[in-house]
């Protein structure tokens, strides 16, 4: 998977101090902040990254929130942050393409 950049801050990519949402829109970008670790209340992963297959699983706990959300920002041109580990600074990788499938939303990695 190609990291466009490395070591960000949440405030800086969404332009915006304190921040709480998973994304922004910005100028036509649908920015995705990821947090790997993220867990329902039944324990299961929400979020997943397939690093040997350049692929991200997001919102896979809802699929029905999953296709609103697709379906409202399908348009959209989509800039991926995932935290680097425990911390709280982000990487961004480089995104292919998105789509909705029976995972939640997919998205391909280069």
């Amino acid at each position: 998977m190609k990291i466009l950049q490395r070591g960000l801050k949440k405030e800086q990519i969404a332009q915006a101090r304190g921040y709480m949402r998973w994304y922004r829109v910005i100028d036509n970008e649908l920015r995705l902040f990821v947090n790997e670790n993220l867990r329902t209340d039944k324990g299961e992963a929400v979020n997943k990254v397939d690093y040997k297959n350049s692929k991200a699983y997001l919102c896979m706990d809802s699929l029905e929130y999953s296709e609103k959300f697709y379906n409202k920002n399908k348009h959209l041109k989509v800039r991926l942050y995932i935290k680097a580990d425990v911390g709280s600074l982000y990487n961004e990788y480089e995104v292919i393409d998105w789509c909705l499938s029976e995972k939640g939303l997919e998205l391909n990695l280069a």
